[in-house]
This record gives C-alpha cells, structure tokens and sequence, in this order.
C-alpha cells in the first residue's frame, strides 16, 4: 500500500505537470521526469531524456493544447517504484477558437531520485 506521504507527493509532482500547461512552460511539465525517463506517446516512437521529452511536450503546447488535467485512479507499489493508474484530460483549441476535450488513460511508472518523486516511464492513449 502506498503511504499518505508518497500520495501526497505524487500529487503534488501531477500538479506542476498540470501547471506547465496552463503557463505554457514545457520546461515545467518536463520538469516531473527523472533524467532518464522514457515517453512513450501513442501512434510515436519511444522518448527518451528529459531534454526530448521537453521538446515534445513543448511541440505539443504550440500545437494548440492549453489544458492537461490528470486524476489518479490507484497508486500501488512500494519502496523505490510506484505505478500510477489514471485519467485525463486535454483541452485544446480548434482553429475556430472553441476548445475541444481529448480524454485519454495513462500509466506512470514514478521511481523516487534524489530530486523527489519523478516519472520513469508515461505512456498514454485515447479514451471515450
């Protein structure tokens, strides 16, 4: 079972995630990946390094996407490792200005670093 502290960090990590977006800072949203992290993006090949996944995630942002906002379904693992099960949301917007919702599910896989709790490994995909 994972402890109250570790979820609490664990949110706390999802938040400056969430946040990067909203400021569109790609340096912030990437900043929650360990340095050897790998993305692995649906329909795109394997990322790995902090400085690559910044660059996506900054590719993404100019693509028009304003809004991530992520929900913890279960967290479950212990010591070093913990597997985050969840949902979320992206929100983007069309050329007409509207924005327009893409639901997605997600597994992280966090490794605790010397620089707190960081993702290891985030794969996503699309979801009604």
């Amino acid at each position: 079972m994972v402890s109250e502290e570790i979820k609490n960090a664990i949110n706390k990590v999802n938040k400056t995630f969430m946040k990067g977006f909203i400021e569109e800072d790609a340096s912030m949203t990437a900043s929650v990946y360990a340095e050897n992290a790998v993305l692995l993006p649906p329909g795109g090949d394997m990322i790995h390094g902090k400085k690559s996944i910044k660059e996506f995630w900054g590719e993404v942002m100019s693509s028009g996407v304003k809004e991530a906002k992520l929900t913890t379904v279960e967290l479950s693992g212990e010591g070093d490792y913990v597997q985050e099960m969840g949902t979320g949301v992206l929100k983007s917007q069309s050329e007409g200005g509207e924005l327009v919702k893409q639901n997605a599910k997600y597994v992280v896989v966090w490794k605790h670093t010397s620089d707190g709790w960081r993702y290891m490994w985030d794969i996503w995909n699309s979801s009604p």
